[in-house]
């Protein structure tokens, strides 16, 4: 400024006010009244705040204060942790510090948190313990010149000297701690890891540390008990009963005898329920559990079959194997027990048609529980024309058997389509409309499903982590269920619904998937429950639920997306609840905002309402996942269609019952799109579990499908079987995208016959056509050949709503299915052999789209 005609400097203040709080304005200065007006670290000196020097404990300070050692400033002695940082979110300071003995304590998770000179100690910051070897007794020595602590060391001379998990070998150059000879040998801890890709050369990781390994061609290579997978000794172990000799069974990892009959305190049947003809035949399988848990699927034992009173039958034949045989028509009851235990059976009801001599006959069941379904109304279509409604339909009525009889249709091909009356409780149908459009099929059954609509199935679980083997501060577990249709399983609902969940020390809650629960240990702060529960959805129906649960650093967790959680499943423990009753339930309204939106029925907490599927009823687990997963198979994967740039992988049992079952899981992210627009993905490897708990009486399995990360509407996906789960998959080709556009005024799809051209060219033979409506579906079966000719929805029966397939509005998904090799559409369709009871198990690639 201009002062006397000179320019002088600015003063800092021409009055109080333009000095902060606890300062007055002296001559054109701000200056300190007292320590109070300056920061923590300072006191105040003629007018000015000086930084004071950085105390080391309470002995630097002035009386009555004590040290805080990382930030090295005095303060007053601490009630509790909001007093060390004052003006701080109460939230953020309890994470921050800990309050002990009036002492402010920094917590800490690893010794980076702490700061140059400071290591994490028991969950809090203290000075380093050492600087160099001389600093530490004998037999010790210092990790680190600015951040050491002494520890105890064991010279070595080779491995077998060394405890688990450790090694004999010199610290390498760059690496080696202060004043210790570089040369000596000493046992030392084995690089830590997640995956096998944190490993270097042939390591695999286990046990939270990359094991020393071999490199491979072929398993005869690899020493007792390891298997080659990716040109890498890796843990074996059967991978399938085909493993086994004659007697074993492959479960849980290790082929093993029948248990003594003795030694057998319960069993498990599967399937419990079925539709046969006369001349049909099944296979009952039976499941023997031990005292100590341990599961063996039986070759053999003991069936009766018994009619209604109870009485022998002679409807059916049952070998020892568990083959039935339809002989003539009636309800059956099979029991089943080993021979020689003394359990109670288990029993399964078998419904046997009389083999059709004319006509045309179609029956409805129920799609989870696969018992027959009285009283639903079908329409049937002889010769259905090409477009316009039925010329002459004849509507017939479902009886206790589930059976609708034809017998006038005699001509080449009919169109059926069912629709039940029964409604739920909240008023909405309770099953699908089920059609199947000009089928050749003389014996078609039909399964309804249950309406999806403001309705779903589900599970309420919790996930221990008390016997996990990883180790870390955040413990992460997520659960699901088998799959009755694996086409209607993406990236969307894989783990759930998305729920927000509040974070300490955030103000804004963050998304997180329903299935997934979540904890963190900070320090002496404990364990901070981020999200208790796993509330998943799936299919009604007897499944398998599968939970899988670890600890990962938090380094690792940060930005952990729902396909950055499947690829660190891999490094889980897992746990299998097998023959888990699943159930469909209507929505229910969200009392106490269970997803954390803002949205409840409470009006003094949220400011709307909202229903959310009855998470509160449905089927409660508990899992203990302690299991880890040591098989491995290297999964070859075709480059992704265009608009997919995420593959998701997983090792899989497959049933006709429970469906497909993951045992583990993995995805990998694509690369840059080629010029026709599809994406190349590199190799998987990908880590599972060995079934048991009556999960290794399936088929093994692996499934992959082609997803985007950010939207749900399309996937294409491959089934790859095999007697055993082998070591290297290449997946085949992903099937094209079906296309077609949806007119409901005259119930005409039409598909785009580029699109449909393609699809027959790849082998698709079976086209699933869904219209969903306000109130329910309507699900449409037809054969898919190329030419993609316009095809009319068969008209429906009244129901118990409007048929979806006339609303203005209506939402379409097509899914083409490639079904297995000796399987066409028309037999799928068929009541007898392989029907679409068996679809998990005979699908070997689909493509799912819903177009706009």
């Amino acid at each position: 400024m201009c002062a006397g005609g000179s320019c002088a400097p600015r003063p800092e203040c021409t009055q109080a006010t333009d000095c902060a709080e606890g300062f007055a304005c002296t001559e054109g200065r701000c200056q300190c009244g007292s320590d109070a007006a300056c920061a923590a670290n300072q006191s105040c000196r003629d007018g000015r705040c000086v930084t004071a020097a950085a105390c080391t404990s309470a002995a630097d300070c002035p009386a009555g204060q004590r040290c805080e050692v990382v930030q090295g400033v005095c303060q007053a002695p601490c009630a509790q942790a909001t007093d060390c940082a004052p003006g701080v979110d109460p939230r953020v300071a309890s994470l921050l510090y800990v309050c002990q003995a009036g002492d402010c304590l920094r917590q800490c998770l690893n010794d980076q948190l702490c700061g140059a000179g400071f290591i994490c100690e028991a969950g809090t910051c203290a000075r380093a313990g050492c600087a160099t070897r001389a600093d530490c007794p004998s037999g010790q020595y210092c990790t680190s010149a600015t951040a050491g602590r002494c520890l105890e060391y064991q010279v070595c001379g080779s491995n077998a000297e060394c405890g688990p998990n450790t090694e004999c070998r010199a610290f390498t150059s760059g690496t080696c701690p202060p004043g210790f000879d570089c040369a000596t040998k000493i046992c030392q801890e084995l690089p830590r890891c997640l995956l096998d890709s944190d490993c270097s050369g042939a390591a695999y990781c286990r046990d939270s540390h990359c094991q020393p390994g071999a490199v491979c061609t072929d398993s005869s290579q690899c020493a007792s008990g390891f298997t080659c997978v990716a040109s890498r000794c890796v843990p074996g172990g059967c991978r399938g009963h085909a493993d086994c000799a004659s007697g074993e069974a492959c479960t849980d990892g290790a082929c093993r005898p029948a248990p003594p009959a003795a030694n057998i305190v319960s069993i498990a049947l599967t399937p419990r329920v079925a539709t046969l003809v006369v001349g049909d035949t099944t296979r009952l399988s039976l499941v023997a559990f031990t005292l100590d848990g341990a599961s063996f699927p039986l070759a053999e034992g003991n069936f009766s079959a018994l009619d209604s009173s109870g009485s022998p039958s002679g409807a059916v034949t049952v070998s020892s194997s568990g083959l039935v045989t339809a002989v003539s028509a009636g309800t059956v009851r099979v029991q089943a027990r080993p021979a020689g235990a003394a359990v109670s059976p288990q029993e399964a009801t078998l419904t046997v048609l009389p083999a059709l001599e004319s006509g045309r006959r179609l029956i409805v069941v129920e799609a989870a529980s696969r018992r027959p379904i009285a009283g639903v109304e079908v329409l049937g279509c002889e010769a259905p024309p090409a477009s316009g409604p039925c010329p002459a339909p004849v509507t017939v009525t479902t009886d206790a058997a589930g059976v609708a009889l034809f017998p006038g249709f005699i001509g080449a091909t009919a169109s059926f389509s069912a629709a039940s009356g029964e409604l739920r409780a909240d008023g909405r149908p309770r099953y699908d409309r089920v059609s199947v459009v000009s089928t050749p099929a003389r014996d078609v059954l039909l399964p309804l499903w249950e309406n999806p609509v403001h309705g779903a199935a589900g599970f309420n679980a919790g996930i221990s982590f008390n016997e996990v083997h990883s180790s870390g501060e955040l413990s992460l577990g997520v659960s699901v269920l088998s799959a009755g249709d694996p086409t209607a399983v993406d990236l969307s609902n894989l783990f759930g619904e998305s729920f927000l969940v509040p974070l300490p020390g955030l103000t804004q809650r963050i998304p997180v998937p329903g299935s997934v629960v979540a904890s963190a240990s900070l320090g002496l702060a404990g364990n901070t429950e981020l999200k208790t529960r796993s509330y998943g959805l799936g299919q009604a129906g007897r499944r398998t639920a599968v939970a899988f649960a670890g600890k990962l650093p938090l380094s690792r967790a940060t930005n952990l997306r729902a396909t950055d959680l499947l690829a660190y499943t891999g490094a889980m423990d897992y746990a299998l609840q097998a023959f888990t009753s699943i159930t469909h339930l209507p929505y229910a309204p969200d009392e106490t905002d269970l997803d954390g939106d803002g949205l409840c029925s409470d009006t003094t907490r949220c400011t709307g309402s909202e229903d959310l599927p009855a998470y509160s009823r449905f089927t409660g687990l508990t899992h203990r996942p302690r299991r880890e997963q040591l098989r491995r198979t290297e999964v070859v994967l075709p480059n992704l269609p265009s608009g997919f740039d995420t593959a998701v992988i997983a090792a899989v049992e497959l049933s006709s019952e429970a469906g497909v079952m993951p045992v583990g899981l993995a995805s990998q992210t694509a690369g840059a799109a080629q010029p026709d627009g599809s994406r190349p993905v590199p190799p998987v490897l990908l880590r599972s579990g060995a079934p048991y708990g009556g999960a290794e009486a399936g088929t093994p399995g692996v499934w992959a499908f082609a997803a985007s990360a950010t939207s749900g509407a399309s996937v294409s996906g491959s089934i790859v079987r095999a007697a055993s789960l082998p070591t290297r998959v290449s997946v085949p080709a992903f099937l094209p995208l079906p296309t077609a556009a949806y007119t409901p005024a005259s119930r005409t799809l039409t598909p785009s016959v580029t699109s449909w051209n393609a699809l027959a060219g790849a082998g698709a033979g079976l086209a699933r056509v869904t219209l969903t409506g306000a109130q329910g579906r309507h699900v449409m079966f037809f054969a898919l050949v190329s030419g993609g000719a316009a095809i009319r929805v068969p008209d429906s029966p009244t129901g118990a709503s409007a048929d979806p397939a006339g609303e203005t509005g209506v939402s379409l998904e097509i899914a083409a299915l490639r079904l297995a090799p000796g399987v066409s559409a028309e037999g799928l369709l068929d009541t007898p052999g392989v029907n679409l009871l068996q679809f998990p198990v005979v699908l070997d690639a689909y493509s799912r789209s819903r177009p706009q």
